[in-house]
């Protein structure tokens, strides 16, 4: 039996239709397939046939567009997931979510909640079909407003739109519902899909998060009150003190609000006299902990008796020797009440040693506090999962933001230039015509003036950049290497290793940092700006290779033809004389050693050898490979680049899940850190997001052993040399309060926020993309660490015009992806059209599902192919312009400092490479087409006969 479908488009059918969502021009030839899709009751139809002859008559192999095909193709195949949906014993309910990463509930109640966003029976006013409706009242009243038209003219008008609809006016107007749902930009299948799916045209939001309680003096007011109601028949007395709270407090109410009220005053480590034992005996750390209570059986709730309770909610009850034979109610009614919220606030920190070193959300430390500041937020025992949370990936926007991942291997990046403008704000350097030490000298500054900035650029490159450099790294505890804080974090602005006289005056006059806003990805457009060519290729090289540093040239006698200074070499060479023997003379050969080292010049006579010959090609040098910095040389200076996340880029082989890792716990654990980070004062939210670095293979890094509570730090690696002296990591001072917040996260929320998502650089673009949503105002914006949006880009991905960007064709795969098809396309499309029967041309079936696979692989394959082609232009347009200014240049000194070399990045290191692995990668999938058309059918039109539509059918 065939299937029969009620499909939502989103191609054109009318004159009048508006354009879709992924858009499509609207031309003559669309007008006559209305009666294919619309019947003559004005609902949808179609059936297996319908779709090929609708392909086949409009985007036919001897047709027209198949981009176009795909486009209108996916609106159809939403609606057809929707309508699936609507029916009983649809092909959801038995999708299995215990190990499907990418759903975000059971089959059934996937399907139950499309059948309500599908709103078919239901027509509410928030439904796909409810608005449809609502904008079908509208036009029609605007002819009921209109005396001279009313109700006949509206009718006309509807026949003349919708001629082949032979019943009355319910039937018509249901026909112009069809035909806006079909059309509407805003309520398509493809759009609402995207809303509830993907990210539409809202941010990514994760609905299913655990609701929390923000502490403050309201919130504790009302939790007194509930205890107060719920256990005002406990007997407080001598003997009763002693006794564990769960004999008095028997039900379910009366224990969950002695815990809600335990968990909002600091969690149980805050309820502890100094007889029980440590709810973590393994642990030496004696900083207090924020531990909550989850259930009512956990063994310190069951443990606790009620003097310690009343005592850590009342000052006076726990500072007066109780000779009371009284309920809690009574207590509370009289004029001698002790539970009210004054009572506890009047609980101070700095009374207790247990407290000593801990400080809060907003970083004040417990001298400062009282009891009911030591958490912003508290769980609520029993709470609905119904809360969203803002920037947690859903399971099915992991699948997007996964996808765009591994097709796109987007990287993050900062810098520092040495620039050209500062250099010589007068100069215009062009390094398409050269590239040499000239550039990087000005030769009207006075003898003091080329010293100080050969000196600076000297003790910035052993401070920042060199990875051998005895001023060793101090910032691996706060998720930052040295070289970051000059541009991010607490130091941001200050060459805090070098001291005060670099930072005023020195070498930061020279230089500018780039906390760069946008992602590289292989298909980036190198015309946009933020990285060149020279840029983009250097990175994915210097990615997809083994790297190991490079050795800069020693070379140390110069003069105007190694340098280029032709005509100022004398004056140059005068002044730098009394620097002999400085960290000036070393900073001048450090710098001009380097210039031409990067300089792709043509390989001289003499340095013919395949590896100098390999050298000269690469247009970067690997200055530091354990903290991921490269250099090259691009029109506005010597750029320091370096690769963000880089120590995640570099681990081992990524972790990829191969079941579904999220549990309730988790659940709750992600819930609980957001809203936490959500109400952390906003200067170390950066600091809480970001893994620490650790050091790896390296006797460079190191943790700087000063705190400034006398407080230890929790470390995994010992410091290998002290805190410079020369200035004050700022950022370590700001780690040191982080590390003292007791909460039960640590100091790293980076593996809990976006817990599910199995790559750490994926999740790394991803937290810092949460980050920046707290940090949303432009004063908070100063404290971001990044600033790049890796969920707007692939959002953007999503909905494109009929170019058909990336992810748009995410439906089909993730259809593909949850019932488990594993990429055969013929299965796939079976479970929602007709593939074999009597009335249905087999052959037709497969050259239709072969383009949709054709053009599908086509679209995955587009970052790769862009880079290659890319890739290959520039290359020679650098063979071009050497051609060029070879020519135009006549001496042989001038000709010498010519860019000849690009970089060729092979295609194999890409797609080999192991950094953008997600749970998206798995082995080959299954062969997709078993059905082998012969090529007849390609070679006329024979298949264009054969699909024909006939009065009967397809024949």
């Amino acid at each position: 039996m065939k299937k029969l479908l009620s499909l939502i488009g989103a191609f054109t059918l009318t004159a009048s239709a508006t354009s879709v969502l992924i858009s499509c021009s609207n031309d003559k030839d669309d007008d006559k397939y209305g009666n294919i899709f619309i019947n003559d009751d004005g609902d949808f139809k179609i059936t297996t046939e319908d779709l090929l002859n609708w392909y086949n008559e409009t985007y036919g192999r001897l047709g027209k567009d198949p981009q176009k095909f795909l486009v209108q193709f996916y609106n159809i195949f939403a609606v057809a997931i929707y309508e699936e949906a609507n029916k009983d014993n649809n092909i959801f309910e038995n999708i299995n979510s215990t190990n499907n990463p990418y759903m975000n509930e059971s089959g059934t109640e996937f399907a139950k909640s499309l059948k309500t966003q599908y709103g078919k029976e239901s027509k509410a006013t928030n439904t796909i079909y409810g608005r449809a409706n609502t904008e079908m009242e509208r036009a029609r009243q605007e002819y009921l407003d209109n005396k001279k038209q009313g109700t006949k003219a509206w009718i006309k008008y509807l026949k003349g739109e919708f001629p082949w609809v032979t019943g009355d006016q319910t039937a018509l107007e249901n026909a112009w519902i069809s035909n806006y749902i079909l059309t509407d930009s805003t309520n398509s299948a493809y759009a609402n899909l995207s809303k509830a799916l993907g990210f539409g045209a809202t941010e990514s939001t994760w609905a299913k998060g655990y609701s929390t309680i923000e502490v403050n003096r309201t919130t504790i007011s009302n939790l007194l009150s509930v205890f107060l109601t719920q256990n005002g028949n406990v007997l407080i007395n001598s003997n009763t003190l002693n006794e564990k709270i769960t004999i008095q407090a028997t039900t379910e109410a009366q224990q969950v609000s002695i815990i809600n009220l335990i968990n909002a005053l600091g969690g149980k480590n805050a309820f502890k006299s100094t007889n029980l034992e440590a709810t973590n005996p393994v642990s030496t750390d004696t900083t207090f902990k924020i531990e909550f209570i989850e259930n009512t059986n956990d063994t310190f709730f069951t443990n606790l008796t009620w003097g310690t309770f009343l005592s850590g909610i009342s000052a006076i009850f726990a500072n007066t020797t109780v000779s009371t034979d009284r309920t809690i109610s009574q207590i509370s009614s009289s004029n001698d009440n002790i539970f009210k919220y004054s009572d506890v606030s009047s609980i101070r920190l700095e009374k207790n040693s247990i407290y000593n070193g801990f400080y809060n959300y907003n970083g004040r430390p417990s001298r400062e506090l009282n009891k009911t500041q030591i958490v912003s937020v508290a769980p609520i025992l029993n709470s609905p999962k119904d809360n969203q949370k803002n920037n947690i990936l859903s399971n099915s926007q992991k699948f997007l933001v996964d996808n765009y991942f591994e097709s796109k291997k987007p990287v993050a990046t900062s810098e520092i230039v040495l620039d050209f403008s500062k250099i010589n704000s007068e100069a215009t350097p062009d390094i398409n015509k050269e590239i040499s030490p000239a550039q990087f000298v000005n030769n009207g500054n006075t003898q003091t003036q080329l010293i100080n900035y050969f000196e600076g650029f000297y003790k910035f490159y052993e401070a920042y950049i060199s990875s051998s450099s005895a001023n060793a790294e101090t910032s691996a505890s706060t998720g930052l290497t040295d070289f970051e804080t000059f541009y991010r974090g607490s130091n941001k602005d200050n060459l805090w290793k070098l001291g005060q006289s670099q930072t005023d005056t020195g070498i930061i006059n020279f230089l500018t940092a780039k906390n760069n806003e946008k992602l590289l990805t292989l298909d980036y457009d190198t015309s946009a700006g933020t990285y060149s060519n020279i840029a983009k290729y250097s990175v994915y090289d210097f990615l997809l290779s083994n790297p190991k540093e490079d050795k800069i040239s020693e070379k140390n006698d110069w003069n105007a033809d190694t340098t280029n200074l032709v005509g100022e070499w004398e004056s140059f060479n005068g002044k730098m004389a009394a620097a002999k023997g400085t960290d000036a003379e070393k900073g001048m050969n450090l710098l001009f050693n380097l210039v031409n080292d990067l300089g792709r010049h043509a390989e001289t006579e003499g340095k013919n050898s395949k590896d100098a010959e390999t050298e000269a090609v690469k247009p970067y040098k690997v200055l530091n490979a354990e903290d991921g910095i490269i250099a090259f040389i691009d029109t506005d200076g010597l750029h320091f680049m370096k690769i963000d996340g880089y120590n995640l880029l570099k681990s081992t082989t990524p972790k990829v899940s191969t079941e579904q890792s999220k549990s309730i716990d988790k659940d709750k654990q992600q819930s609980m850190a957001y809203d936490l980070l959500s109400k952390t004062n906003k200067e170390y939210i950066p600091y809480l997001l970001n893994p620490k670095i650790s050091a790896v293979s390296s006797n460079n890094l190191g943790n700087s052993t000063k705190n400034t509570n006398n407080n230890s730090d929790e470390t995994t690696n010992p410091p290998v040399t002290p805190e410079p002296e020369t200035g004050t990591n700022n950022d370590i001072a700001r780690q040191n309060i982080i590390n003292n917040m007791g909460t039960e996260f640590g100091n790293d929320y980076s593996k809990i926020i976006n817990y599910s998502i199995s790559n750490d650089y994926e999740r790394f673009l991803v937290n810092n993309t949460v980050a920046k949503g707290f940090l949303s105002s432009d004063d908070d914006k100063t404290n971001l660490f990044y600033n790049f949006d890796i969920l707007a880009d692939a959002k953007a991905a999503t909905s494109t015009t009929e170019n058909f960007g990336l992810l748009s064709q995410w439906m089909w795969t993730y259809l593909d992806e949850i019932l488990g098809t594993k990429g055969d396309y013929v299965s796939l499309f079976g479970k929602f059209f007709e593939i074999e029967g009597e009335d249905v041309d087999i052959q037709a079936v497969y050259e239709l599902i072969r383009v949709i696979e054709f053009n599908q692989e086509a679209l995955s394959a587009a970052p790769l192919r862009s880079f290659r082609n890319e890739n290959d232009n520039w290359n020679q347009s650098v063979e071009d312009n050497y051609e060029k200014q070879y020519k135009d240049l006549k001496t042989p000194t001038a000709r010498s400092f010519i860019p000849k070399n690009g970089l060729k990045v092979k295609n194999s290191s890409i797609t080999q490479s192991e950094h953008w692995k997600t749970d998206l990668s798995k082995p080959i999938k299954n062969q997709r087409l078993t059905y082998i058309i012969s090529d007849k059918w390609f070679n006329d039109e024979v298949i264009i006969n054969v699909l024909n539509k006939h009065e009967g059918g397809i024949k």
